[in-house]
C-alpha cells in the first residue's frame, strides 16, 4: 500500500506534483505511487525526473471504475490531477467515497462539484472519507484568505461576530494553461446548460443560504487602497465564490445542526466548537483581478474585453481556430517563465456591525501561481490530511465534500509558509487604518 497515489503524473502538472512530493522534506514520513496510463511513459517519467524504486507505478485507466478502485483501496489519499474533471473525474471521487480514503484535486469545474456533492456527499459522511475538490489557485488562496479574516476578526471582537461583505483582489503573473483552456471547452461543448445554470448560482454549492452576492461591474474600488485603484472582472471568480461559499455554508449548518451531525452529548461542544468558524448569514462574498496600473479605465476596458472573449468562445468557428492554435492541455510554460510567476491575493472582510470593522489578509506567493504553486499548494493539502490528521479542524471529522478550510484550516496555512514558497499576514484595519496585527 501507498501512502498517496498521485494520478495524472505524465501531465505537466502532474510532473510537477510528482516532483514535488519526490524531493520533500518530509520524504521519509510518506510513500507514493504515480498512476499512469502507459507503463512506458511512467518508466519514461521515472527516468526524466530521477525518481527511484522508492515510487511505484500503477497501470490505470480512469474511466475504468474496477481498476481505479483496485487502486484507490491501496492508497490513503489520492491527488488527482486528472482533467476537465467533468470528463474523467467521478471515478475517483466514488472509489475514495465508498472506501473511505481522502482525495484532492485542482479542478475550477463547479458543475463537477455540484454532481460530486450531490453524488457522494453523503455517502462520505458515512464511510469517513474527506474529499477535497479544488486544491490549487483554483480555490485554496480565495478560501483561506478568508478563513483567515473570519479568524482575525473573531480573535478581536469575539467569537459570535457576523461577518458582511468579503471581497478578495488578485494582482498575478501567471502563464495561461492548456488544461485550463480544455476546461473551458469541455465546459462550452460538453455540460449540459442546466447544470452549468444551476453549478454558476449563488450558494449552489452550500447547504444553506446566506446574504446575496454583489451584482458584477465593470470596475470595483479597492479599499483602503492609498491611490484609487479597481478591480475588473476576474476569470476565476464564480469558481471560487462558490467554493468559498461552500465554506460558510459546511460552518453554517454544522454550527445550526450539531445536535442532527453529532448527537445530543455533543451538541454544546460542537456548537461551541463551531461558532468561531462560522461566518453568519449575513455573509456575502465577490473578487476581481487589478488589471495593470489598476485604474478605472484599465479595469472597466479589462472586464469589457474579457467579456467579449468569453462572448466570442462560444461561437463554433472561433472555438474552433483557438483550439487550433492556443497551448495545448498537458504543455506549460517554461522553468524561466515559472520563476518570474507570483501571487498577491488581498482579502477584506468586514463585519455586519454598524460602524463596521474590516480585516484585512493578504497571502503573497513566489512563483507561477497556476502551475509551481499549484503543485505545492495540492501537495501540502494532501500531505496535511496524510500526517496531521489529529490537528485537522472539526470541520473535517465527519467527512464530506468539503473545500481547503474546511478540511484543512490552519494546518495548510502552516504548512504553505513552512515551504517559503508562500506567506500569509492578517490584521484588522480601524478607522485611521491603523492596525493590530495577529500573524
Amino acid at each position: 500500500m501507498s501512502d498517496i497515489l498521485v494520478l495524472g503524473a505524465t501531465g505537466f502538472t502532474g510532473r510537477l506534483i510528482t516532483q514535488y512530493l519526490f524531493s520533500h522534506p518530509q520524504r521519509t514520513s510518506f510513500s507514493f505511487a504515480i498512476g499512469v496510463r502507459s507503463r512506458s511513459k511512467g518508466e519514461s517519467l521515472r527516468q526524466s525526473l530521477g525518481l527511484d524504486d522508492s515510487v511505484h507505478l500503477v497501470q490505470l485507466d480512469v474511466t475504468d471504475y474496477a481498476q481505479v478502485e483496485a487502486a484507490v483501496k491501496d492508497s490513503k489519499v489520492v491527488i488527482n490531477a486528472v482533467g476537465p474533471y467533468w470528463l474523467w473525474g467521478t471515478n475517483v471521487v466514488r472509489a475514495c467515497a465508498v472506501h473511505g480514503k481522502r482525495y484532492v484535486d485542482i479542478n475550477g469545474e463547479p458543475y463537477f462539484v455540484r454532481k460530486i456533492v450531490n453524488d457522494f456527499d453523503y455517502l462520505a459522511t458515512k464511510t469517513g472519507a474527506v474529499i477535497v475538490p479544488s486544491c490549487g489557485l483554483d480555490s485554496l488562496p480565495a478560501d483561506i484568505t478568508v478563513y483567515l479574516s473570519n479568524r482575525t476578526l473573531k480573535s478581536a471582537f469575539g467569537p459570535r461576530t457576523q461577518l458582511g461583505l468579503s471581497q478578495s483582489f488578485y494582482q498575478v503573473r501567471v502563464k495561461p494553461s492548456g488544461g485550463s483552456l480544455a476546461t473551458l471547452i469541455t465546459m462550452i461543448e460538453d455540460v449540459p446548460r442546466v447544470r452549468l445554470e444551476e453549478s454558476y448560482r449563488d450558494y449552489a454549492l452550500s447547504p444553506v443560504p446566506a446574504a446575496p452576492s454583489p451584482p458584477l461591474r465593470l470596475a470595483v474600488p479597492v479599499p483602503f487602497s492609498s491611490k484609487p485603484q479597481y478591480g475588473a472582472t476576474w476569470a476565476m471568480a464564480m469558481t471560487n465564490r462558490s467554493v468559498v461559499q461552500r465554506s460558510f455554508g459546511v460552518y453554517q449548518y454544522m454550527l445550526d445542526n450539531a445536535r442532527t451531525v453529532f448527537g445530543g452529548k455533543l451538541e454544546k461542544e460542537k456548537a461551541d466548537a463551531f461558532c468561531p468558524l462560522a461566518y453568519g448569514p449575513t455573509f456575502s462574498y465577490a473578487e476581481y483581478l487589478i488589471p495593470g496600473s489598476g485604474s478605472y479605465l484599465s479595469a472597466a476596458l479589462y472586464s469589457t474585453v474579457f467579456t467579449t472573449i468569453v462572448g466570442l468562445l462560444l461561437v463554433t468557428p472561433i472555438r474552433w481556430i483557438v483550439k487550433m492554435f492556443l497551448t495545448k492541455s498537458g504543455d506549460g510554460p517554461s522553468e524561466e517563465e515559472m520563476n518570474q510567476g507570483f501571487l498577491k491575493l488581498t482579502n477584506y472582510t468586514s463585519t455586519a456591525s454598524s460602524p463596521a470593522s474590516v480585516a484585512k489578509t493578504i497571502m503573497w506567493g513566489k512563483g507561477d501561481p497556476g502551475y509551481r504553486l499549484t503543485a505545492c499548494m495540492i501537495s501540502e493539502c494532501a500531505l496535511g490530511l496524510l500526517l496531521e490528521d489529529s490537528s485537522l479542524p472539526v470541520s473535517a471529522r465527519p467527512g464530506g465534500i468539503l473545500t481547503p478550510a474546511t478540511a484543512l484550516g490552519d494546518v495548510i496555512v502552516r504548512r504553505l509558509e513552512g515551504t517559503g514558497s508562500m506567506r500569509f499576514e492578517s490584521e484588522v484595519i480601524d478607522a485611521d487604518e491603523e492596525s493590530r496585527k495577529e500573524r
